[in-house]
């Protein structure tokens, strides 16, 4: 098959190129109507002749997913145009039976919280490696997964998290080969390595052995959001139950735009050249020189060459992102030290200046004040279990959050972005924990769940009726 090619987006073209008519849902018609659908014109379709069905794909659609298996060297693959949560939820519900265990990386995305309880699952929490330059986890090590591997002899899969959402890659290569040995099922929410494999860029966890592979093309790949992939690797043969699951988690209504972008991601990273590489990262190295140039400013690179981690001296991270969105510049994320930036995956010839990121980084540099920034709390490696169902619908307490040690929270409460729950519903409390969250409130960290926050407060399940 020739990758040049982009059969949905050929096919949609075409449609619009006849001047149709539409009888025929969405509403808008063709953008004939409403002020924002006739931004998308005729790109907003849905499954009439020539245009294919992604429940039952035979026509474009199927040859997009064929071109996009190709690339990606896997069995098969999927469009997804609900996001990768949906394809974590697939994957998850599919492999593992009500009441087994699942290892997880201790840096799973809430949406495999969501999936374990949703499947009845038990998952297993690693604690992650931290990253000693940039303070945040990395991925779990080879000998911690020995470990639990030999505490929970009846888990069946392991899910990892690669890269990390600051762009870390930890010792992945060595943790699913060890994994695969052991007779696991190997499932990946590479949520931020849809780029991967492309030359000069960290290899995909699907070349690495990897059973299912989920990424979000939209966040690193010029897809719509929402616009992700799920890939089933070349040595898994059981994915009839995941297309099964896709069909009933996917809406039966599916974003032609969305699906459309996702032909036009696949055919940019196929014809990613490594004349492109060497330009995405002329304009990188010139970017980084420029930045270490300004006093106070760390830049921290990791293994994901899209991935830069900005420091200042004096501010959190949180101040920092402030002082630069009213420059306009939009961070990724921030935590109490740091802003997390994306890179463009540029290709030969795309235009972009730095003057005015650098500009304005040197002014904030030279008038932020100076404060003290509290250190991050340790992280102690554990291996924990839990039943993230049972705490549902059980009597609960609001207490005040530092009284929360020793209680079972009854609610998850999740830090976004990066959406990594930092309490998880059914989780008995630590001190540790509970002051951690205090700390982040202070710094104003945004956050998802947790309805009682605003006032200091948590919910914890009642195991005194009398409270």
């Amino acid at each position: 098959m020739n990758q040049n090619e982009r059969p949905l987006v050929e096919a949609l073209q075409k449609h619009m190129n006849q001047k149709p008519v539409s009888f025929h849902v969405p509403g808008h018609k063709n953008g004939m109507i409403g002020e924002v659908a006739g931004h998308f014109g005729g790109w907003d379709q849905t499954e009439i002749s020539g245009l294919d069905d992604l429940h039952a794909p035979e026509g474009p659609i199927a040859k997009s997913q064929d071109l996009l298996a190709q690339h990606a060297e896997a069995l098969k693959s999927y469009f997804l145009v609900n996001g990768s949560t949906t394809g974590n939820l697939a994957m998850v519900m599919s492999i593992c039976e009500p009441g087994s265990h699942l290892l997880v990386a201790g840096n799973a995305h809430k949406s495999v919280i969501h999936a374990c309880r949703l499947a009845r699952v038990k998952p297993v929490f690693l604690t992650s490696e931290v990253h000693p330059d940039s303070i945040t986890p990395s991925g779990i090590s080879l000998d911690f997964l020995k470990e639990a591997i030999n505490q929970f002899p009846d888990a069946k899969a392991v899910l990892l998290t690669y890269p990390s959402y600051y762009g870390h890659t930890g010792q992945m290569e060595a943790v699913i080969g060890f994994a695969k040995k052991s007779g696991l099922t190997v499932l990946v929410d590479e949520a931020h390595g849809a780029h991967f494999s492309l030359p000069g860029f960290p290899v995909s966890s699907l070349q690495m052995g990897a059973d299912v592979v989920v990424q979000s093309a939209h966040k690193t790949l010029p897809a719509l959001t929402m616009g992700s992939f799920l890939h089933i690797g070349k040595d898994f043969e059981h994915n009839h139950r995941i297309e099964q699951l896709l069909g009933m988690l996917q809406s039966s209504s599916p974003s032609y735009p969305i699906m459309a972008s996702l032909d036009d991601a696949r055919y940019y990273a196929a014809t990613y050249s490594s004349e492109d590489t060497a330009f995405f990262k002329s304009k990188r190295i010139e970017l980084v020189s420029r930045l270490r140039n300004i006093q106070r400013l760390t830049v921290i690179e990791p293994e994901d060459p899209l991935k830069l981690i900005v420091r200042m001296d004096g501010l959190s991270g949180y101040d920092l992102q402030v002082a630069c969105e009213e420059c306009g510049i939009y961070a990724e994320l921030a935590d109490p030290l740091q802003v997390l930036w994306t890179l463009p995956l540029l290709k030969k010839g795309n235009q972009v200046q730095w003057d005015h990121v650098v500009k304005s980084l040197n002014e904030i540099a030279k008038t932020a004040a100076w404060t003290d920034i509290p250190k991050p709390a340790h992280v102690k490696k554990a291996i924990t279990t839990l039943v993230v169902h049972d705490a549902d619908g059980l009597p609960y307490s609001v207490l005040p959050i530092e009284k929360g040690a020793g209680r079972i929270a009854a609610e998850t409460i999740t830090p976004y972005p990066p959406g990594i729950p930092l309490v998880i519903t059914g989780e008995r409390l630590t001190a540790e924990k509970c002051h951690e969250l205090n700390r982040l409130m202070k710094m104003n960290m945004r956050f998802q769940g947790g309805s009682h926050l605003i006032e200091g407060k948590m919910k914890v399940v009642q195991e005194d009726l009398n409270e």
